[in-house]
């Protein structure tokens, strides 16, 4: 993990460690952290095979937890989501918004090898790392970064 913020830093999506999270069935990349991040969000997830949960189902209405805006962009393979039961076949290259934090979303692999590209942050508050997060990290084997 880069923890030098003074300098550029760079990797390939492969060079960065992943692991399997509860919500799906999919590599999880957390990006975020191998960088450093804190001014966003930002994760990837890799399925293996057509067919596989990228996204989990849900959505951040809980004034209780992270708000947060959330862009994806479908770098590899194709996926299907389904933002507020409206599904959207995305190939490679698409974006999707689930703008309104309300907004139920999911999406799943339609060809191997999918990958999606996940930012997000909350509107006009300073970035936290979530305890979502933080427990995701932790099952995974990685620390947080920045502790």
């Amino acid at each position: 993990m880069f923890t030098d913020m003074s300098q550029p830093t760079h990797s390939t999506l492969s060079g960065i460690p992943g692991g399997r999270v509860s919500y799906s069935d999919s590599t999880w990349q957390p990006i975020r952290n191998h960088f450093g991040i804190t001014a966003f969000g930002v994760n990837a997830y890799t399925a293996a095979r057509a067919g596989d949960s990228i996204i989990g189902d849900h959505d951040h209405a809980d004034p209780s937890v992270e708000q947060h805006q959330e862009l994806y962009f479908v770098h590899a393979g194709a996926a299907r989501f389904v933002v507020d039961g409206l599904e959207v076949d995305a190939p490679a290259g698409t974006f999707v918004n689930a703008h309104d934090v309300t907004t139920r979303r999911s999406a799943t692999a339609l060809a191997d090898g999918t990958i999606v590209l996940v930012i997000g942050a909350e509107v006009g508050a300073p970035f936290e790392i979530t305890t979502a997060e933080r427990e995701d990290l932790s099952s995974v084997g990685f620390a947080t970064n920045p502790a």
